[in-house]
């Protein structure tokens, strides 16, 4: 069981890389148009648009990407508290 919860816990970690790096990416319009921002934004942007319909952007700025990375973070720790076992 250990073995399957570290391997969540690291998923949830390389998505959170995935949503920084979109994050990142959205800054920089000429990287908009690769391939490597439109298979983050397939990826992670339904993720990231689901926080939108919370927290609308207020002056330009998307606050609601700040919340999508809190909520990954909560579920990592349940799942490291559910699936690790105690120490």
């Amino acid at each position: 069981m250990g073995q399957i919860a570290s391997l969540v816990y690291q998923a949830i970690d390389i998505y959170a890389y995935m949503l920084l790096a979109w994050v990142i990416c959205s800054w920089f319009p000429q990287v908009q148009s690769t391939k490597f921002y439109d298979f983050l934004d397939r990826v992670v942007g339904p993720y990231a648009k689901i926080f939108r319909g919370f927290i609308p952007p207020l002056g330009g700025f998307d606050f609601s990407v700040i919340i999508a990375f809190i909520a990954l973070q909560f579920l990592q720790r349940i799942v490291a508290s559910l699936l690790m076992p105690a120490l």
